[in-house]
């Protein structure tokens, strides 16, 4: 295993770089999305644990436990580090951050921490191999940080934005599967900014896979109270918003589609109930397509599309308004085509509501800027 002693390189032969470990695939951290993203989950799970000669038959699940770590408003930041000590540095929307093509000042601030990222790389392979004795450990994959990067002028409307900026460890990739957080909630550098999520602690939870309503009661009011008061936040003796939380199911930490999150406060997202019967003429459409529109084109939403904007380098001006509202419509039909096919929503209605909300948004939000 390379070591922190090693000569390092940040960003040699990038592109090549990145064909050879499938660089997309290895970092992306999801999470659910929707209103009620329980729902989905347990969707998700029966479908993996259906029985292949009877997958018409729905299996009966117990009571499954889950463990939850504060949801950090931020911006999502990864760091890859290969075993022959390449360091490079993703967000959501970017395989590869440059100083020269950064999201909000990450890429730059990490280029001074080489000795510090080879560093936590190292430690997380050290408790790997202690907790894994008898695996064998790929040196072609490379190890994933992922993390949510925060502070001043990144995000507003939390208590994490009076922190100074600071990148935060939230789950890690190592052996091309996600491991416990728990296991590797001590290893940060606080010295140089890097903090784990763990300081804030970690919540504990049951799925109840057959009464969801069970669990979704339970988990909203604890978001809620995350959302009034910022364990993250308080760790360093700021008071004020959060968000809310991110959910794991114990048995199956490593596979992400089974990754949720609930949010509180004003970042509760608004629940869109089933039409009462599927419409029938376009009367009954077009306004099961205004009201969708209205539902799904949040505030929060549309600000996700103008920071879109801002992490790809397109011109939050009138230049960029397609783009813009492209990504609105994608994200919404990506997120809610379950829902969009259940109840016999008109596609093409849809997208022209969903403009019809976006786009004057997009026009008063570029005037109060520019």
């Amino acid at each position: 295993m390379a070591t922190s002693e090693t000569k390092s390189t940040l960003y040699p032969k990038i592109t090549t770089h990145i064909k050879e470990v499938s660089l997309r695939a290895l970092h992306h951290t999801p999470y659910d999305s929707s209103p009620n993203p329980i729902f989905q989950v347990i969707k998700t799970l029966r479908y993996k644990l259906r029985n292949p000669d009877s997958p018409e038959q729905e299996p009966t699940l117990e009571p499954i436990p889950i463990v939850g770590t504060v949801k950090l408003h931020g911006t999502h930041a990864d760091i890859l580090v290969t075993s022959d000590n390449i360091i490079i540095l993703q967000s959501r929307n970017n395989a590869v951050l440059l100083k020269t093509a950064d999201n909000l000042g990450f890429a730059n601030a990490m280029s001074w921490k080489q000795p510090t990222i080879l560093r936590l790389r190292d430690q997380f392979l050290t408790r790997w191999k202690e907790l894994n004795p008898n695996k064998t450990l790929s040196t072609e994959l490379p190890i994933t940080i992922a993390g949510e990067w925060i502070g001043e002028k990144i995000r507003k409307g939390v208590a994490i934005s009076r922190l100074s900026r600071r990148l935060v460890i939230i789950s890690a990739k190592i052996n091309g599967a996600w491991v416990t957080d728990n296991d590797y909630a001590d290893i940060e550098a606080p010295e140089d900014d890097i903090y784990n999520i763990s300081r804030a602690g970690t919540y504990h939870s049951i799925l109840y896979p057959e009464e969801p309503h069970k669990t979704i009661n339970e988990l909203e009011a604890l978001a809620d109270t995350i959302a009034a008061h910022c364990p993250f936040a308080e760790s360093f003796g700021i008071s004020g918003e959060g968000e809310g939380l991110v959910w794991k199911l114990v048995p199956y930490i490593s596979d992400s589609d089974l990754w949720f999150k609930t949010k509180g406060g004003h970042f509760k997202p608004t629940f869109t109930p089933a039409p009462k019967k599927p419409p029938v003429d376009q009367a009954e459409k077009c306004e099961l397509a205004k009201a969708l529109a209205k539902s799904w084109c949040s505030e929060q939403r549309l600000e996700q599309g103008w920071d879109y904007l801002r992490e790809k380098g397109i011109e939050q001006n009138m230049k960029g308004i397609g783009a813009f509202l492209k990504w609105v419509q994608v994200d919404i039909l990506t997120e809610e085509k379950g829902y969009v096919a259940e109840h016999g929503v008109d596609e093409e209605l849809l997208r022209k509501e969903i403009i019809g909300r976006a786009k004057p948004w997009y026009l008063e939000k570029y005037a109060a800027v520019r």
